[in-house]
């Protein structure tokens, strides 16, 4: 029996908006699920046995017995490993590094392989973010421009606009949303892609969105959705871990 994020990895770009959801809370919730019958497990989600046993079919297992002993395997490899002391304060910090994990966990090697080829291509890289995560935008663009590629982070909205007549099909765009419905990133692809069809990365949370729609790769990360007095503090480290192990997976192929 094999590690549930392996059996399933090259499988995820195939689940529907509701399959997504269920594949996030068995990992969000793995020691509980795998102590469930399909009946349990089914009631919880207000959905029928049917439903859950197609979707583990989905995910590449026999049935719903096959996708359990794979639970238990993870699980078992997951307590196995150990966290850092610095938890604090419990149960959300808890979550929190099991997000950052998790994310890094699911990443399909598919997706990281076609990534990997377009970067080994030195195309000129365009970084897209919306306000959460501009600071991951001006980090990517200095770790791209490090290993000697042609990055450009544009700050300002008029920088971004300025773009859509420079981009060509031979070049690549990375999109970073944790919604994946930011509109003026949003619009701004499908203008480019009125003139030139650029290779498209995105990384967005785990579900059927307007960006994972128009990429050619997309990786999904799992984040705890805070917001204090109007301000957004969803976690964007799940995200960078990401981008981070992308750009790691190059400079060791590329650069021994």
């Amino acid at each position: 029996m094999i590690d549930f994020f392996q059996a399933t990895a090259d499988k995820l770009g195939s689940l529907n908006k509701t399959e997504r959801q269920l594949f996030e809370y068995v990992v969000k919730n793995m020691a509980q699920v795998k102590g469930l019958s399909i009946q349990k497990f089914a009631a919880g989600q207000f959905l029928s046995t049917t439903t859950i046993f197609r979707f583990t079919q989905k995910l590449g297992f026999s049935g719903y017995a096959d996708f359990i002993n794979s639970l238990l395997v993870t699980s078992h490899s997951q307590s196995d490993a150990t966290l850092p002391d610095v938890i604090i304060g419990g149960s959300y910090s808890e979550m929190y590094l099991k997000n950052v994990m998790e994310s890094v966990r699911v990443m399909p090697p598919a997706f990281v392989e076609k990534v990997i080829n377009v970067l080994r291509r030195h195309p000129n890289i365009y970084i897209l973010t919306d306000d959460n995560t501009f600071a991951i935008g001006q980090y990517s663009e200095r770790l791209f421009i490090g290993l000697g590629m042609r990055a450009y982070f544009p700050e300002t909205a008029y920088q971004l606009q300025n773009l859509v007549n420079h981009i060509r099909s031979s070049d690549m765009i990375i999109a970073l949303s944790y919604s994946g419905e930011n509109r003026r990133l949003i619009d701004f692809i499908e203008r480019v892609y009125l003139k030139e069809r650029p290779f498209l990365m995105s990384i967005t949370r785990a579900d059927n969105n307007p960006l994972e729609g128009l990429s050619d790769a997309n990786f999904y990360v799992f984040a705890d959705e805070i917001c204090l007095q109007d301000v957004d503090l969803t976690s964007s480290v799940p995200m960078l871990m990401v981008l981070e192990m992308l750009i790691y997976e190059y400079a060791k192929i590329t650069h021994g």
